[in-house]
C-alpha cells in the first residue's frame, strides 16, 4: 500500500476551526498525534498514512483539513 505525507497549512486565526473540523468525524486519524508547527508559530501539521492513491489519504481528513493539504506519495530511502 502506498505511503503519503500529507501537509497541511491553515492560518493563525484558523486553528481553532482546524480542530474543530474533527469533531464527530470518522477518521483513522481522529485523536491522533499529528507534529504540528502551530505551538511554534508555524500552523502547519504533518500525518504519515498509508492509503490506495491521493484521493484516499486526503479522504482520511476532514473536508475543511483536506481542501488545504497536500499528499505526496513518499517510500523510505536508504541513506548509506
Amino acid at each position: 500500500m502506498p505511503t503519503f505525507i500529507l501537509s497541511h497549512e491553515h492560518g493563525r486565526e484558523e486553528c481553532a476551526i482546524a480542530i474543530a473540523s474533527w469533531k464527530a468525524y470518522p477518521s483513522p486519524l481522529r485523536r491522533g498525534r499529528p507534529w504540528g508547527s502551530c505551538a511554534a508559530g508555524g500552523h502547519r501539521l504533518w500525518w504519515i498514512v498509508e492509503a490506495a492513491d491521493r484521493d484516499a489519504a486526503l479522504a482520511q481528513l476532514p473536508p475543511y483539513v483536506a481542501e488545504r493539504t497536500v499528499a505526496e506519495e513518499v517510500r523510505e530511502v536508504p541513506i548509506p
